[in-house]
């Protein structure tokens, strides 16, 4: 084993340091500031643009099957049926409108959206087409979603343990909304 002492100087030690300016006090600072700031921000913006809210995917889902449906599980099912349906799939029964004159229900489907089930439920409503789509939720959606695209109108709100999302034409919004409560 062969030791060093440390105090023994060395020949490149004897050179003279290179004298530098003093670098600004807050320097440091700002770059430290400005590297954290930017990792913030595109990290949010990273998740904001790669994962949509979930509210405007559910709107989303539902204005594709107010244009098209893509399965039926019932065709023209009754108000009891609606119920029996929704109670199998959520075990509860979903606070669908009451099947009157003018309000028939066409034709209802179920969808996976966020591994929960959708039950979507089409009405006709004095000869237009309404859609329905009810999502069990755990917790309560504080506000009421709207949108509006390509002629349609779609409106989100959270009624007991669902979220309700109801689309149909905006033209006429103002009856169909009542209409539906």
């Amino acid at each position: 084993m062969k030791l060093v002492d440390a105090e023994i100087p060395r020949e490149d030690e004897d050179a003279k340091d290179i004298v530098r300016p003093p670098r600004p006090a807050r320097r440091r600072v700002y770059t430290s500031l400005i590297v954290t700031l930017s990792v913030l921000f595109g990290t949010v913006g990273i998740i904001y643009w790669r994962f949509p809210n979930r509210q405007s995917e559910v709107l989303s889902v539902v204005m594709e099957e107010h244009v098209k449906p893509a399965h039926v599980a019932l065709d023209k099912p009754t108000g009891i049926e609606l119920r029996a349906w929704s109670k199998g799939i959520f075990d509860r029964p979903v606070p669908f409108p009451e099947v009157k004159e003018g309000l028939v229900p066409e034709t209802a489907s179920l969808r996976e959206l966020f591994r929960r089930d959708v039950a979507i439920v089409r009405y006709t409503l004095d000869g237009e087409i309404v859609t329905l789509a009810f999502r069990r939720v755990r917790e309560a959606s504080p506000r009421v979603h709207r949108r509006t695209e390509d002629g349609l109108y779609a409106v989100s709100w959270h009624c007991k343990k669902f979220n309700c999302t109801a689309v149909g034409q905006e033209s006429s919004k103002e009856k169909w909304t009542k209409r539906l409560g």
